[in-house]
């Protein structure tokens, strides 16, 4: 798992593909804009992107933020993710709260069936 707090963790990822990092950077810069570089992304406003590369790392996330990513809470949006080459990814908005989400990016074939109905 692969927590990026803000625009400046962009390099954590820079083996992924670029579509992939492209994606996180737009979102970070958002935030970043919307919530500011100083913030704890973690128990401030705003939230934060994670990368999750292995199937383990989505149990890591539901313990974390006590969800469960099938279910409960519901992604407001799940967006797809098409890379000239290499997996096909999905991003998904979770709100925890009014103020407060996470984009969870994961390879395709990770992502819960539930997600992309």
């Amino acid at each position: 798992m692969i927590k990026l707090l803000n625009e400046s963790d962009i390099s954590k990822i820079a083996h992924l593909e670029e579509e992939v990092q492209n994606y996180a950077l737009e979102a970070l810069t958002i935030l970043d804009e919307e919530y500011g570089t100083d913030r704890d992304p973690i128990t401030d406003l705003g939230g934060y992107v994670v990368i999750l590369e292995k199937p383990e790392d989505i149990q890591k996330l539901e313990e974390l933020h006590n969800i469960d990513l099938a279910k409960n809470p519901l992604p407001e949006f799940v967006d797809f993710i098409y890379p000239e080459k290499g997996p096909r990814y999905t991003a998904s908005l979770f709100l925890l709260s009014s103020d407060y989400g996470i984009i969870v990016i994961l390879p395709y074939d990770m992502t819960p069936k539930e997600l992309l109905k």
